[in-house]
């Protein structure tokens, strides 16, 4: 038996994600293709669909698992909200479109712009262990200042010294979410001022 479909959930998910994208996307009069569908999730909640290294790329496994999921007649409770048109083609249904306008408002609200946290998984247990092993942090927990070392910020954070602004600001949303999802107030701070440090410095201040 197909299960009801739900209103979205109050929290952040990646079935909700993708039917939101489709709409956004303007799924809801045209078919698209599902790397279309990715990007737009991705741009939408980047936290939860990058790579690991790379926050700023979309990791197209994590995308097609989540749309594989979303459409699981054994689990999904999103069904009939998707129309396939092939293996790489989607729109959303009747039900789909009255889905996201009955529910604008919260999914606006969840997806529209503010920080879209990533999944709790050990993945985020895990961004947070390698940040409290760095020197970096060793250091701020002692003097509560971020280091003057750009290349021990780098590394707590896993990136590179000399990465672009746009790949620096993404490895610090990376980081600060995994810590908010692990309620870690102290390595939210830290991100915090090592932040302003970095940012200093790329201005020449």
């Amino acid at each position: 038996m197909k299960r009801p479909v739900k209103p979205p959930s109050p929290s952040h998910n990646n079935a909700d994600l993708l039917v939101w994208a489709c709409y956004s996307a303007g799924g809801f009069e045209r078919w698209l293709d599902v790397e279309e569908l990715y990007l737009k999730a991705f741009e939408l909640g980047p936290l939860r669909l990058s790579w690991r290294t790379r926050p700023d790329i979309p990791d197209y496994k994590k995308c097609a698992k989540a749309l594989q999921e979303l459409e699981d007649p054994k689990r999904s409770d999103h069904l009939g909200l998707f129309l396939k048109n092939g293996r790489y083609s989607r729109k959303l249904s009747d039900a789909g479109m009255n889905w996201c306008t009955s529910y604008a408002a919260r999914l606006e609200r969840l997806y529209g712009g503010g920080q879209v946290l990533p999944q709790l998984t050990s993945d985020s247990s895990r961004i947070v262990n390698q940040v409290e092993k760095s020197e970096a942090f060793e250091q701020f927990k002692l003097s509560k200042i971020a280091s003057t070392e750009t290349w021990l910020i780098a590394e707590a954070i896993q990136c590179l010294p000399d990465s672009s602004p746009s790949v620096w600001s993404a490895s610090f949303d990376r980081v600060q979410a995994a810590a908010a999802v692990c309620s870690r107030d102290d390595v939210c701070e830290f991100i915090r001022k090592a932040r302003e440090r970095v940012s200093a410095e790329i201005r020449g201040v």
